[in-house]
């Protein structure tokens, strides 16, 4: 009897440990947060801000806040472009920011132009 348990034992405990062996790895993420402002300084709430990955995909877009805040929450670890062209406004250089498994990547200021902007091309 002992040897049938034992036995059962040691099968369990396979069974349990192939099991969590191929259960998929958990995802890193990050997060980024910024501020979008206007070629004047001023904060830009209600704008839409995109993230794209490397190849130019489309990754998460969202709305800036009051303030002019915004934030991409569970970005997986990598190398993105943040950017907006919403309303007439546009962003003349799309920002670069690195997402780390350590969590939070806060990117410089993204600066709109807006159509009246005389630097706007």
């Amino acid at each position: 009897m002992r040897r049938v348990a034992g036995g059962l034992l040691g099968v369990s405990i396979c069974v349990w440990m192939a099991a969590c062996s191929s259960a998929p790895a958990s995802t890193q993420v990050g997060v980024v947060r910024g501020v979008a402002v206007s070629s004047a300084g001023s904060a830009l709430p209600g704008i839409v801000v995109s993230l794209r990955t490397a190849d130019g995909k489309v990754l998460q877009s969202v709305t800036t806040g009051e303030g002019g805040t915004y934030e991409f929450p569970d970005v997986p670890v990598g190398q993105y472009q943040i950017f907006s062209e919403f309303g007439g406004y546009t962003t003349p250089q799309p920002l670069a920011v690195t997402v780390t498994p350590s969590g939070l990547a806060m990117p410089p200021r993204l600066v709109l132009r807006s159509p009246g902007d005389p630097d706007s091309p």
